[in-house]
């Protein structure tokens, strides 16, 4: 396997914080001022295409993440977001920790935790998972994550030819609000045999933060 990915992990120092700021607000922000580049703010989104721009809220500070050609978009842009406004609430960006990180794919076992909750089930497979008992739920949800890592991969335009295996080593289920609805999403550890980037997300709505992801070490 000789691919890799580039990314850019841009953390937003704010002079004060607030629990109004979230993902989707984020982006929505920051599609006004990055309002002549779509994939800022996804509008009109495909459902399947991946998001190379990702916002996060990560230990309570604002975090957007570019991916390959992104990552030195975003690098050369984000140093002019002096400040973020939002609905009843607007704060100074006091200043940017930027990191570029190149990731070499590898196949090799690597344990993970999502920082934040995975939206793995969509309408068609809740059903299934509502009704298989708790092997079948994992086994399903295993399948679903290796879907999830795929499709990532192609978003990023890269074909892997080795099987991906997936094992969720333990996992608990969450409510998650997106969209405007309620949905079951889950947090937990999980191993791959591939390495991954830091901080990409995985699942649904990964443009508003969701999935995402990190290596534990």
């Amino acid at each position: 396997m000789d691919s890799k990915i580039k990314t850019c992990v841009a953390v937003l120092n704010l002079e004060k914080q607030s629990k109004k700021l979230t993902g989707s607000r984020l982006r929505g922000f920051a599609g006004y001022f990055f309002l002549e580049d779509p994939e800022f703010h996804h509008h009109g989104e495909n459902p399947y295409h991946y998001p190379l721009i990702q916002y996060k809220i990560i230990d309570k500070k604002p975090v957007i993440v570019g991916i390959q050609e992104y990552a030195d978009i975003l690098m050369k842009k984000v140093s002019g977001m002096e400040i973020i406004t939002l609905p009843g609430f607007t704060a100074k960006v006091c200043d940017v920790d930027l990191r570029i990180i190149v990731t070499e794919l590898k196949a090799e076992r690597t344990f993970y935790e999502f920082l934040t909750p995975w939206i793995a089930l969509n309408e068609k497979n809740y059903k299934t998972y509502k009704e298989a008992g708790a092997n079948d739920k994992k086994i399903l949800l295993e399948k679903i994550l290796i879907g999830n890592v795929l499709s990532a991969l192609k978003g990023m335009g890269i074909f892997i030819d080795q099987k991906l295996s997936a094992e969720l080593i333990d996992h608990r289920e969450v409510p998650v609000k997106a969209h405007n609805n309620f949905f079951k999403g889950f947090k937990g550890n999980f191993a791959l045999n591939i390495l991954l980037p830091d901080m990409i997300g995985l699942g649904k709505s990964v443009s508003k933060g969701f999935g995402t992801i990190r290596r534990i070490r």
